[in-house]
């Protein structure tokens, strides 16, 4: 038995049909799938290995109607259809307080308006989250501390570090809240990759590796191997350069999410080819961060390939 069936167990449920483009109803309202990893053990749960499980990452969170991105309750309503990473988006407002929000301003997101950074917890607390048909629902803006708490035993984070945002601070709540093996910082260039890593060298980072010259450069830079995840951008590589980077233990994230007609989600729904994902898998990528969550998780959800823990909950957290 090898050393990644410590990190899961396993309860299934049926499969599910989804028609193209639509959301399906979950396999089962009170059940939650989830991901719970040993003290210490994050980094070896995303070495890649012959026998990886397939992920999915949920791109803000898992939006759908009625659940907006960037909430507990709609990480919560993901965890229905499978499990998974949760990408979420960490900003700072002018108190210093760490929130979970995408855009610059409050416009389009919630019930408020103006710019995030010159907002304070206070003048934001009682604003209520937009889903994405800009209906309004009855969730509220989550403090990045809440959610440090919801995660443990449940999902990993990736965090999408927002312009203006104290990184140190963010590792200090992590640290604080005791979710260090629940959480991967995102990094856009090898540099930010870098300071990031001098900040909290025990913590797993994303970085972008598109070619060769990519991965030399990843090697080179100091960052222990074992703390790399391997972000191949919205294009598919070759299965020979998946290969290469399994060679060097990284697991692949890849995204099919985006807007517009090239956006690999929106191809796929378009054409009705769901099994595209699994082929995707096949060809060598790990992770796939996307905003059909739903539809990915019908083509990987097989007792055949992986297992993972099941629990019954009443409650969101």
């Amino acid at each position: 038995m090898t050393k990644m069936l410590g990190f899961i167990c396993c309860l299934f449920l049926g499969t599910f049909v989804v028609d193209a483009d639509s959301i399906p109803q979950p396999p089962e309202e009170h059940s939650r799938f989830g991901i719970k990893i040993p003290t210490g053990e994050l980094a070896e749960f995303l070495r890649w290995r012959k026998n990886r499980v397939p992920l999915i990452s949920h791109h803000r969170g898992g939006p759908a109607p009625g659940f907006p991105e960037n909430a507990i309750e709609t990480m919560d309503n993901a965890l229905k259809y499978g499990p998974g990473l949760m990408e979420i988006d960490v900003a700072q407002l002018a108190d210093g307080e760490l929130i979970l929000m995408h855009d610059d301003t409050l416009d389009r997101t919630t019930t408020g308006t103006g710019e995030v950074r010159g907002s304070s917890w206070n003048m934001i607390k009682n604003l209520h989250l937009k889903d994405e048909n800009q209906e309004v629902t009855k969730f509220r803006i989550p403090k990045f501390d809440e959610v440090l708490g919801w995660t443990k035993g449940r999902a990993i984070l990736t965090l999408d570090i927002k312009s203006g945002t104290d990184f140190g601070r963010v590792v200090a709540a992590v640290e604080k809240s005791g979710a260090q093996d629940y959480v991967i910082a995102i990094a856009y260039t090898l540099a930010q990759a870098k300071a990031f890593h001098e900040i909290a060298p025990w913590m797993p980072i994303t970085v972008t590796m598109l070619n060769d010259a990519d991965i030399a450069a990843v090697l080179a830079s100091g960052i222990p191997q074992g703390l790399v995840v391997a972000w191949t951008g919205l294009g598919v590589k070759s299965s020979e350069f998946y290969q290469k980077l399994h060679g060097k233990g990284w697991r692949v994230i890849m995204g099919t999410l985006g807007s517009g007609p090239r956006a690999i989600d929106n191809q796929i729904a378009a054409n009705d080819n769901d099994a595209r994902y699994f082929e995707l898998f096949r060809q060598g990528v790990d992770v796939i961060a996307t905003d059909r969550f739903w539809a990915v998780q019908n083509q990987i959800r097989n007792p055949n390939l992986y297992f993972f823990t099941r629990e019954e909950r009443s409650q969101a957290h």
